[in-house]
């Protein structure tokens, strides 16, 4: 009797725990359930309203587009309203949003200028130096006099590392203003990456008539004179920067080993003297 009592009391337990369990099942499927349809319901409508965001936009563009077909006296206006856009958007870093807003105007004016940089510039900012270049050709074809198109293209030709390229942009460049010492000063740098040695001590020259300090044109002129062997030359540079910079470990260095060749230099030329003159 008392064992089917115990066994009675196991079985309603068992059926309580069964229950319990079941309905602790049931909760968390429900709960699951319902935090997947508000997540999923968030999401919708964050799309939603980006979406929304960026109808707004296209909506605002394309109304701008329409309106810009009518080439009238209010292109101005338009145009520089374009230019504040993108200029906003530039300073988001929404370059994709900004090249839009262009590309839709130049679609119906393609020759303007003014959009045309600021296309550029957006590629430039974006790295993409080749769609710079031949954007900044095509202006150029159309006003090959323009000093300024000149050195944005002799620029972004030196940043694909086409360095003869942009060396004979910047001497076409110069022809317009001999005296721009913005342009000598890269053309010292750009001949010196190419081992135009001569080039390069020649423009580095010019920039140390105003600037006989400039360090950096000092070690082009003397690296220049060690490459082409003028080794007294170049020992005369060194000494100067070493004036300017007593610790520099790269240029005493360097000096010294001109030194040892100068003084070998000099024994070869005893030696070959004190031959002479005994025959």
């Amino acid at each position: 009797m008392e064992n089917t009592f115990f066994l009675q009391f196991e079985i309603i337990i068992f059926l309580v725990s069964f229950c319990y369990f079941i309905y602790y099942i049931f909760l968390k499927i429900a709960t699951f359930s319902f935090s997947k349809r508000e997540r999923k319901s968030k999401i919708k409508d964050s799309n939603i309203k980006k979406n929304t965001e960026i109808k707004e936009v296209i909506k605002e563009t394309k109304f701008q587009v329409e309106e810009d077909t009518k080439i009238n006296n209010e292109d101005k206006i338009r145009i520089s309203e374009i230019l504040r856009k993108q200029a906003i958007l530039v300073e988001k870093e929404d370059y994709e949003w900004a090249k839009t807003l262009i590309i839709e105007w130049l679609a119906i004016n393609k020759d303007h200028k003014q959009l045309n940089l600021e296309l550029a510039n957006i590629y430039n900012k974006q790295s993409d130096y080749k769609k710079s270049e031949i954007i900044y050709r095509e202006l150029i074809e159309k006003q090959k006099n323009d000093f300024d198109l000149l050195k944005k293209l002799g620029f972004v030709l030196a940043l694909q590392k086409k360095y003869k390229d942009s060396i004979r942009v910047y001497k076409e460049a110069l022809e317009k203003k001999e005296n721009d010492m913005w342009i000598i000063d890269i053309l010292s740098d750009l001949s010196f990456e190419v081992e135009d040695y001569e080039s390069a001590k020649k423009y580095a020259k010019k920039i140390l008539k105003d600037k006989p300090k400039d360090v950096e044109k000092l070690q082009i002129m003397a690296y220049s004179f060690d490459n082409l062997w003028k080794l007294e030359k170049a020992l005369n540079y060194y000494n100067k920067i070493l004036d300017i910079q007593p610790y520099n470990e790269t240029i005493i260095q360097r000096k010294k080993e001109i030194e040892e060749k100068l003084n070998n230099y000099e024994d070869i030329e005893k030696v070959e003297n004190i031959k002479n003159k005994k025959s």
